[in-house]
């Protein structure tokens, strides 16, 4: 049995075996408090993807050095671009915890943009959203496109899939997807049904938001053998919804914990996760199964 950790984006900073030693440290301090101890001999694979993403991304943006038919990795129409952040970005607003003078700005925003499908005033909801209460030290601008590029470009999201998968055979493993990681590790998971997982775990994952949801298709993983169990913190705006039956309809249904207390500045960071002892005793039980 091995266990395969999934990060999310904004990690291109970071050393590939740093960022896996954070999250194996969060996780251990979460099995301390749940008076328990790491598997020995466990094999952890962290498929570091963080500077490959950075790397594909400018590769689409860049600028076409020679003038060629379109393709499915050019740069996609703007409806397509201003339907997504429309969906997304409408639904952080409106289910976020704004004050009252925040609110009433972003119900002048939506008046003014009412009937208007264009960017700038897309754009005026977006820097209103990365300058608000909610946003905290998260980049709602930065992810937005992200998650944007990593869904809509094929080049993007077959790069950076072909990668994790490298880390799957057919030993029997657990799988832990945190934030954008979440939907890599889904969507490899249902493309992929002769893998062999005994439990998928998602930690702050955006998964619910309508906007994802369309692009990815709503299906449990057949490769998927003892359920799905979803945990986040209802202060994370990137885990805006549970995925339950309202908002992704699978069955078996998913188990959710909604009432992690992650004390990461912007209640999302991954070590709030993973020392959180009733996720980190999940993890374990799921790698005796």
């Amino acid at each position: 049995m091995k266990l395969i950790f999934i990060h999310g984006r904004a990690q291109q900073e970071y050393e590939e075996l740093k960022l896996k030693q954070e999250w194996i440290d969060a996780w251990t301090k979460g099995l301390g408090i749940a008076k328990l101890t790491m598997s020995e001999n466990l094999k952890i694979e962290f498929p570091y993807y963080g500077k490959l993403l950075i790397n594909l991304m400018y590769e689409v943006e860049a600028p076409k050095i020679k003038v060629e038919a379109r393709r499915s990795d050019d740069p996609v129409p703007e409806s397509v671009k201003n339907e997504f952040y429309e969906d997304f970005l409408k639904e952080i607003a409106e289910k976020s915890p704004l004050t009252k003078e925040e609110r009433i700005e972003f119900n002048e925003i939506q008046n003014a943009r009412r009937g208007k499908e264009d960017w700038p005033a897309l754009h005026k909801l977006l820097k209103f959203l990365d300058k608000s209460s909610v946003a905290s030290n998260l980049a709602i601008g930065a992810f937005t496109k992200d998650v944007f590029m990593y869904l809509i470009m094929n080049k993007i999201q077959k790069g950076i899939n072909d990668h994790v998968l490298k880390s799957f055979d057919q030993e029997p493993c657990v799988v832990v997807g945190h934030s954008l990681g979440s939907v890599v590790a889904y969507l490899i998971l249902k493309n992929n049904p002769s893998l062999n997982v005994k439990k998928f775990i998602t930690l702050g994952s955006p998964l619910g938001i309508s906007g994802i949801r369309k692009n990815v298709g709503v299906e449990m993983p057949k490769c998927v053998q003892n359920g799905w169990f979803n945990a986040f913190d209802s202060r994370d705006i990137v885990a805006l919804r549970p995925l339950n039956q309202e908002f992704f309809n699978v069955r078996p249904s998913i188990e959710n914990k909604n009432d992690v207390n992650n004390l990461t500045s912007n209640h999302h960071g991954i070590g709030g996760y993973l020392d959180d002892p009733v996720i980190a005793q999940k993890i374990q039980e799921a790698l005796t199964m």
